[in-house]
């Protein structure tokens, strides 16, 4: 069932009761008024006969007088009379005014019971007046007007079910555009656009949807520029990985293949102590490609986050820098271990200060680099500042939004700017479980 149909169905409902309800109050009023009418005739009629009565005393034909007083009631609307003789025959009775007939269910819901009035002949006891009521007439006169009044509720309805229905549809129109476009925008058609007019309410809804649309536009415009990047980043790093290989593998490997050459004749010509030489050199080169190995590794996925925690993980990023660049000091906040983070968390505070250790030595020349983790109130707070060169100085890459796009994703938020007197910081807030204890390094 369609909402237009709804609220036109409703109103219809509400018109329908209040027309009935109007109906059954006009028809409660028609019933007091009858019962007033007809007792104020057999009160009149009463006062007609006292009279009579009175007069009847100075006539010479009492029972002629009598009928003819049954006479003047000829016609009456509202009443009949009767002239009760002895036993309770009646000897005359006055002429009913032409009826019209009501519909019998309509003159049972307006007729009241009342009683006939009899009125006894002084002079003659025998003799009587009854004076009854008759219902059907002023039933009859009230019919039309019933009719009458029906028909006009009746018109009042559907006439106003009909310019609801109209003024409903033409309110409901941009709705239906709404429930046009959003099917597009589910199937990723996000230039579709609602029109913004209509009710106030379907013009905040179609600018709602709008904006929505257009949200999820730049959404997908930076996913696309995030698998480009992730797609660029991959190939420059399977393309440092490709040079480590070739560069610093290669010649150590054929300088291991021809040690071990040399040391297969060395030992076959009766020479095994100068062969020795031989075979440590392999075992140096052989060390040397294992540390190369693990730096790769570590590239690839950082080994001392899953062994030892995020803590020792970052210590050992900042000892890795300060091992390269041991002009920089490196101020350190950072949690201990205890109840531990989860993993998603660990991961993404890790490549949130790698990559902001990197951005700040590569981009910053700073003297002084903090890194900081407070775990507080639910959420893990990462701060990693340096007093160097802003980074708006230089022209920036995919790393911040890398870092924003991945923090987003863990649910947190990510701030970078300059601070002051100088320098920069990149600020993030990331939700967390528990809340490990901490220590400053």
């Amino acid at each position: 069932m369609s909402l237009r149909f709804r609220i036109v169905a409703a109103v219809v409902l509400v018109l329908v009761l209040g027309s009935g309800l109007g109906l059954a109050l006009a028809g409660w009023q028609a019933r007091q008024w009858l019962r007033g009418e007809l007792i104020s005739a057999q009160a009149s009629g009463g006062l007609a006969v006292t009279r009579a009565y009175a007069d009847l005393g100075r006539s010479d034909a009492p029972d002629r007088d009598l009928r003819a007083l049954i006479a003047t009631f000829d016609g009456d609307r509202h009443m009949q009379a009767l002239l009760i003789g002895p036993g309770g025959q009646v000897l005359a009775a006055s002429r009913l005014a032409p009826m019209a007939t009501p519909p019998a269910w309509f003159g049972a819901l307006l007729r009241q019971p009342i009683e006939p009035v009899r009125l006894t002949d002084p002079a003659n006891a025998r003799m009587s007046v009854e004076l009854r009521p008759v219902y059907i007439n002023d039933t009859a006169a009230v019919w039309p007007e019933f009719l009458d009044l029906t028909l006009v509720l009746a018109i009042s309805c559907l006439g106003g079910a009909a310019l609801i229905w109209a003024l409903v549809g033409q309110a409901l129109k941009p709705l239906r555009a709404i429930g046009e476009v959003l099917p597009r925008i589910g199937a990723g058609d996000y230039a579709a656009v609602a029109p913004e007019r209509g009710p106030p309410e379907l013009v905040r809804l179609a600018r709602g949807v709008n904006e929505m649309a257009g949200r999820l536009a730049a959404m997908r415009g930076r996913n696309r520029a995030l698998e480009e990047q992730i797609l660029t980043l991959q190939d420059e790093e399977r393309a440092d990985i490709a040079r480590d290989l070739h560069d610093e593998m290669g010649p150590h490997l054929f300088a291991a293949n021809v040690d071990a050459a040399m040391a297969a004749n060395l030992i076959a010509s009766g020479r095994p102590e100068v062969a020795l030489a031989q075979v440590r050199s392999i075992q140096a080169a052989i060390t040397h490609m294992q540390r190369l190995v693990r730096d790769i590794l570590g590239r690839l996925r950082p080994t001392r986050l899953a062994e030892l925690g995020l803590s020792a993980a970052i210590l050992d990023l900042i000892e890795f820098w300060r091992a390269r660049r041991p002009n920089i000091r490196f101020e350190t906040r950072l949690p201990v271990d205890g109840e531990g983070f989860s993993e998603a968390v660990q991961e993404t505070a890790y490549r949130l200060v790698q990559e902001s250790l990197s951005n700040a030595v590569r981009h910053g020349a700073p003297t002084t680099i903090g890194v900081s983790l407070e775990p507080a109130a639910g959420e893990l707070r990462i701060e990693v500042s340096n007093d160097g060169a802003p980074a708006t100085a230089v022209q920036p890459g995919f790393g911040l939004t890398g870092m924003a796009e991945r923090v987003r994703a863990a649910g947190g938020r990510l701030e970078a700017g300059p601070k002051e007197p100088g320098g920069w910081r990149v600020t993030a807030v990331l939700p967390l479980a528990g809340q490990p204890r901490e220590e400053a390094a």
